[in-house]
Parts: C-alpha cells; sequence; structure tokens
C-alpha cells in the first residue's frame, strides 16, 4: 500500500488519524485481523487491533516473513516472536497514545542490556 509510504513511524501521527486510516483500509483490516487469529498466541488480538498496520510500509517486511502462513506452527521462531511483539506494541494503538514513548524507551533500553 503506497497511499501511506510516509508512515515510515506508525506511531507519530494522531489518534484520529489513526482511526481514519483504518476506516481507509477497511479490506487490508479484514485481511490481515481474520489472518492474525490464526497466527498469535492467546489471547488473539480483539476487533479494534490495528491489523491494517501489516499492510503498511512500515510493517512490510514483517509482513513478508508471515508469507502465505495461516497457524503459528508455519511460522519460524523468529517471525512468531517478532508477531507477538508486534501484537503488544500495538494492543492499543486505536485506542489511545498514552505511554507510547514509554514503550519506546524500554525498548530501547532492554536492547542495551
Amino acid at each position: 500500500m503506497d497511499t501511506y509510504d510516509f508512515l515510515a513511524d506508525p506511531r507519530a501521527i494522531t489518534l484520529q488519524e489513526r482511526r481514519a486510516i483504518q476506516s481507509q483500509q477497511a479490506e487490508a483490516q479484514q485481511l490481515w485481523l481474520q489472518r492474525l487469529q490464526g497466527l498469535c498466541e492467546a489471547p488473539p488480538p480483539e476487533a479494534d487491533f490495528p491489523a491494517y498496520l501489516l499492510a503498511t510500509p512500515a510493517f512490510a517486511e514483517l509482513a513478508a516473513r508471515i508469507g502465505t502462513a495461516t497457524t503459528r506452527r508455519q511460522l519460524p521462531l523468529a517471525v512468531a516472536d517478532e508477531l507477538d511483539w508486534f501484537v503488544a506494541a500495538f494492543r492499543d494503538y486505536l485506542r489511545t497514545v498514552e505511554g507510547e514513548d514509554v514503550f519506546a524507551t524500554s525498548s530501547r533500553t532492554s536492547a542495551r542490556t
């Protein structure tokens, strides 16, 4: 989806903009949300999870690594772990912007240890 090539950092836009993009990306949202049900550990992403992000340039590499997998067992362990991170990091993406900078800081901190 080249419409949002500028969206290198999905957290850089407002909550209102996030919701507007989700509406515009309804087809990608439905497709990816359905696929994630079989790819994620429990609990699966809720209906308002921003699955459409996997159709944006920011997550094109992850989407490519997921490939055609429809079950978690079909994913390489590293891809399953990255998908778990993605789901955890963006679970509240369409609900709030609070705490996002804390998550970014903690991920940098853990990379140093």
